[in-house]
C-alpha cells in the first residue's frame, strides 16, 4: 500500500516507518525535514509544518495514499487534524495515535475502549479527544475509514521520553532513587515495536475500521517495582530515597526526580481484551524483555557516558538528610 507517515524520524514514527518497509509498503513522510539522515533507504519525504495548512494542502495535493498514520504531536490541535484530513486525496484509512490519558482517571482501574473520555490530564487529552472526535466524525458520514490507538507510557530505543533511561543513568552510577510519596501507583508499559506492529497491522483491516484500540503491554507494575525490574535488568543494587513530594513546591525550579513523565498521584492500568479478541493482536513483548531490549540499546549508544546534572537532586537529598 501507499502509506504517508505524518512525522517518520522520531521515536514511535520511526519504529512504524521500519515495521512498515519490512512489509513491503511503499512509505512517504511528512515533517519538518530535520532529522533526514535517520531516515531508510528507500522512504519519500515532504518537508514542512502541519501546523502550517495551507502549506500542508499545497505539498499534498495530487498525491494519493491508501494509509495515514497521524502520530505529530507538536501540540496538534483539532483544527491540524482537520486540514490534515481537508488534504488528503481519495478516501485513505486514517490512523491516529491518541494516548490512554483521554480516560477520565477519576474513574476505577482498568481502562477500556468504554471506560468514559474526560480532561483529567488537561488539554493533551482536550485536544486528543477534539482529534478523536472529528476522525469518528469523518467515519461515521461515510468520508474515510479511520482506527484510534490509544498506546500509554511507551518505551524501547530512540525514547524521546527520559523514563527507563532516567534510572539507569543512576542505577549506572551507583547514585539513590529519589521516591516522591510511597511510589506504589501502579503503571503499564509497551514497547514501541509492539505499538508499531500493531498500528501497522491495522492497516487496511476492515475490523479496525471506525474503532479505538488501547495498545499496550500487559504487565503491570507499581513505579518502584519498575525501577527494581530496571535494575534487575541492569544487574545492579537500587536504593530508594523516599520524601514528601509537597518538598518540591519550596523550590523555584524544581527539576526531574523520577523519570520525565511517571510521577502522578492515580494508577494508570488498561486492558486490551479489545485489541486480542478482534484483531488477534499480542505482544510480543513482556516488561522485562522491553527493559533488557532498552539496556541494550542505552550500553550500544554509550549513554552511560554521557553528562547527566545531579545539582537538583543533590539538593532533595541534602535537605531530607540522606
Amino acid at each position: 500500500m501507499r502509506v504517508l507517515v505524518m512525522g517518520g524520524t522520531e521515536f514511535i514514527s520511526l519504529h512504524l516507518v521500519r515495521e512498515l518497509l519490512s512489509s513491503g509498503h511503499e512509505v512517504t513522510v511528512f515533517n519538518r525535514g530535520k532529522r533526514a539522515e535517520r531516515l531508510p533507504a528507500g522512504v519519500t519525504a515532504i518537508a514542512g509544518d502541519r501546523k502550517e495548512h495551507a502549506g500542508l494542502r499545497q505539498r499534498l495535493a495530487g498525491r494519493r495514499f491508501d494509509g495515514v498514520f497521524d502520530i505529530t504531536y507538536a501540540p496538534t490541535l483539532g483544527e491540524d487534524v482537520a486540514a490534515l484530513l481537508a488534504a488528503l486525496e481519495g478516501q485513505p484509512h486514517v490512523i491516529f495515535i491518541s494516548t490512554g490519558r483521554v480516560y477520565d482517571h477519576n474513574l476505577p482501574i482498568p481502562y477500556s475502549e468504554e471506560t468514559t473520555r474526560g480532561t483529567y490530564w488537561g488539554d493533551y487529552a482536550r485536544h486528543k479527544i477534539a482529534s478523536e472526535d472529528l476522525l469518528f466524525e469523518r467515519h461515521r458520514k461515510g468520508d474515510g475509514p479511520v482506527s484510534i490507538v490509544r498506546p500509554t507510557h511507551v518505551m524501547g530505543p530512540l525514547n524521546t521520553r527520559n523514563n527507563e533511561t532516567f534510572f539507569m543513568d543512576r542505577i549506572h552510577r551507583g547514585r539513590p532513587v529519589l521516591v516522591p510519596g510511597h511510589g506504589g501507583w501502579l503503571r503499564q508499559f509497551g514497547h514501541v515495536e509492539d505499538l508499531a506492529h500493531a498500528m501497522a497491522a491495522m492497516l487496511g483491516n476492515p475490523k479496525a475500521y471506525g474503532q479505538a484500540y488501547n495498545v499496550m503491554g500487559e504487565d503491570t507494575v507499581t513505579q518502584v517495582g519498575f525501577v527494581e525490574l530496571i535494575a534487575d535488568v541492569m544487574k545492579k543494587p537500587v536504593t530508594f530515597r523516599h520524601f514528601d513530594a509537597a518538598l518540591l513546591k519550596t523550590f523555584d525550579k524544581p527539576g526531574p526526580v523520577f523519570g520525565q513523565n511517571l510521577v502522578y498521584d492515580c494508577h494508570a492500568v488498561h486492558t486490551t481484551t479489545k485489541l486480542r479478541q478482534e484483531l488477534g493482536i499480542l505482544p510480543r513483548y513482556t516488561l522485562y524483555k522491553a527493559i533488557a531490549h532498552t539496556w541494550e540499546w542505552y550500553q550500544r549508544e554509550k549513554l552511560a557516558d554521557r553528562p547527566v546534572d545531579f545539582t537538583f537532586e543533590d539538593a532533595i537529598l541534602a535537605k531530607i538528610g540522606a
